[in-house]
Formats: structure tokens, C-alpha cells, sequence
């Protein structure tokens, strides 16, 4: 065989070789999608932050890449019961009653505080019975208050926590009612007018993820579970999480 045959032959079978390695070698697997989370706005641009650093804490805790989109709390109702993300994060204990088959990731990953406010110097409510026959507003959407208001009249529905207060100040309601983070820097006066203010509640919030997702469900309960146990979780939400 003459010397060019051999080193052509040399070559076809290392062609042959490499191709054989190249098809046996195992295909790298795709990058999991991020999960798609929901949260709805804070009172303030502090309870927006707050709950923004508990989620990474969380989502970094159970090793997971995550998307996270504001929406106005009904808005977000819709989205999440439609199936456009993967959990919706700050929500009542009973939300599965709003929609129904989504699963509670426990325990809690926040908690919110119902505040009151009234005109001075009538003192602010410090429990539900205390609200009485009094008008009362709140911003819409927020199923905290919805429930604890639930068959009471003269309720006034608003958009934002400043027209709410607008509207006691204005002697429009008696009441005004916020969730908030426990330090939330409601002004003191609003138009001229001074507000009493007072804590009607705390309500837990936790994580709810949709229906059909129950690994999901399972692997933010343990890595929630591993933050409080470290003292992380406590670290970063301070008062805004009772245990």
C-alpha cells in the first residue's frame, strides 16, 4: 500500500473515531425555565423592598431561577387563576377559596398589618367588632380586609393607600383601613387634618402555587422551612413576620 493510501485510510478512520465519541457523548440538558411568580404592590416602596429580598432569600434558598411581576391585586387574581404564573407569593391563609385547587406552601412566608386610621380625636378601632356601623374604606381587592369586612355596610372601595387616608380626612368614611408592613410611614396628617392611627390585625401571608404544581409546592415549603430554621428569614423581615 503506498504511503498516500495509509495516511488517507489514518484519516477516514479517525473521522470515524471522533464521529462515533461525538455521537455517544450525552447532549447537555436545557436550563429549567425560571419559575414565574406574582406578587401585588405594596403600601409603600420599604414593603415592596422588604418583600422583594424574603422572595430572593426564599427562591435562592430552594436553588431556583425565578421571574417576579407586580400586579394590582385583582389583576393578579386573574393572572394567577388563569394559569399565566407558577405562584402568586403574598396571600391570606384562605386563598385557595378564591382560587380553588391552588396549594399552600407552608408555613408562612410573611405577615401583614391591618392598620386603621381615623380623625382625631376620635380614636382608631383596634378590633373588627370595634368598626361597628362606622363607614369604612379600603384600597380594593385586598382579601384581608374583604373577609373581616364581610357583610358590614357602607364600605368604600379606593385604588391607592393616599386616597384612602384622603378620604378620612376629607370626613368622607370614618375609618380608613391599610395592610402594611408593621413600620409603615403613614403621614401624620393629611390635608391639615390629624389621623389617629391603630393595629386592627395581623394576617400571615404565604406562597400559593397553582393547581397541578405539587413539587414545586413541596421543594418552597422545604427551603422556607430551611430559612426560618437558619434565622435568615427572621433576619430579613424583622416585625413583618410573627412566627
Amino acid at each position: 500500500m503506498s504511503r498516500r493510501r495509509k495516511l488517507l485510510l489514518h484519516a477516514a478512520l479517525l473521522v470515524w473515531a471522533l464521529a462515533g465519541i461525538a455521537a455517544a457523548a450525552p447532549e447537555t440538558p436545557a436550563a429549567p425555565e425560571p419559575v414565574r411568580l406574582i406578587v401585588s404592590p405594596a403600601a409603600s416602596a420599604q414593603g415592596n423592598a422588604m418583600a422583594d429580598a424574603a422572595i430572593a432569600l426564599l427562591m435562592r434558598q430552594a436553588g431556583l431561577g425565578y421571574t417576579l411581576t407586580r400586579e394590582p391585586v385583582e389583576r393578579a387574581v386573574t393572572s394567577f387563576r388563569a394559569g399565566l404564573y407558577d405562584a402568586d407569593m403574598l396571600r391570606l391563609p384562605q386563598f385557595d377559596q378564591i382560587v380553588p385547587g391552588a396549594i399552600r406552601v407552608d408555613p408562612h412566608l410573611l405577615s401583614t398589618t391591618i392598620l386603621a386610621f381615623s380623625r382625631s380625636p376620635s380614636p382608631a378601632p383596634t378590633s373588627w367588632a370595634e368598626l361597628g356601623a362606622r363607614r369604612v374604606a379600603h384600597v380594593r381587592g385586598i382579601k384581608a380586609i374583604e373577609l373581616g369586612l364581610a357583610g358590614q355596610d357602607g364600605v368604600e372601595l379606593t385604588s391607592t393607600a393616599e386616597a384612602c387616608l384622603g378620604m378620612v380626612a376629607m370626613g368622607r368614611v370614618d375609618v380608613c383601613l391599610l395592610n402594611a408592613q408593621r413600620d409603615y410611614g403613614a403621614p401624620t396628617q393629611v390635608n391639615g387634618v390629624t389621623l389617629e392611627r391603630s393595629v386592627l390585625a395581623r394576617v400571615n401571608l404565604h406562597v400559593w402555587v397553582r393547581p397541578g404544581q405539587q413539587a414545586l409546592a413541596q421543594r418552597l415549603s422545604a427551603a422556607l422551612r430551611a430559612a426560618v430554621a437558619s434565622g435568615e428569614l427572621a433576619r430579613v423581615a424583622g416585625g413583618n413576620r410573627q412566627p
